[in-house]
């Protein structure tokens, strides 16, 4: 079975995503939005909001019910929050293959492959649309790639925060050469003093 028939129907997912009337469903992955303002306005009726909620800002949960009003019960690592379904939009999050010959010969026909995708190799990414009808646009950072759907896994939101959670090993390094930059200049200006 290929990456695509184990994704589902990621056009529908964008065409639903779009669609006024938006129907949430129990397990589906969505974000809140990023503004603490209209999320506080937004939740007046919706089982209101509390300091504790801005940790939540742009953060992906999973929908784990919905109440008779129609509100959401969306769960994070940490609780589980009532949510205004206007507060949040449905997110798709996937893995791009960790195998950088897989990837390139995947692209081929599929808008290619560029040295500065090898940043996205392995790495749980947000689906933003479809391209072309056929590939899957993702974002990671900054950055936007056109990816073939092939080359991706339906991921969650949980894999989506334990890679936000994680360190980025290049920052890592460069924080130690820094360190160790400083520690050096301060050795040699006390030695000259």
């Amino acid at each position: 079975m290929g990456n695509a028939q184990r994704n589902g129907n990621m056009t529908a997912l964008v065409v639903r995503r779009a669609a006024p009337g938006y129907k949430f469903s129990v397990g589906e992955t969505v974000k809140v939005i990023g503004d603490v303002g209209k999320l506080k306005s937004l939740q007046v009726g919706h089982g209101g909001f509390v300091d504790e909620m801005r940790s939540i800002l742009a953060r992906a949960g999973t929908v784990a019910g919905i109440d008779e009003d129609g509100d959401l019960r969306v769960e994070f690592k940490e609780r589980t929050w009532a949510l205004n379904p206007a507060a949040v939009t449905p997110v798709c999050y996937v893995r791009v293959t960790g195998d950088v010959a897989e990837l390139q010969r995947l692209q081929v026909g599929h808008g290619g492959f560029n040295e500065e995708m090898r940043d996205i190799l392995g790495r749980v990414v947000e689906v933003t649309g479809i391209a072309d009808g056929k590939d899957v646009r993702v974002q990671w950072e900054d950055s936007v790639w056109t990816v073939n759907p092939e080359a991706v896994t339906k991921a969650s939101a949980d894999e989506a925060e334990e890679e936000e959670d994680e360190e980025n090993p290049a920052e890592e390094l460069a924080k130690l050469f820094l360190a160790a930059a400083l520690l050096q200049a301060m050795a040699d200006r006390s030695g000259s003093s």
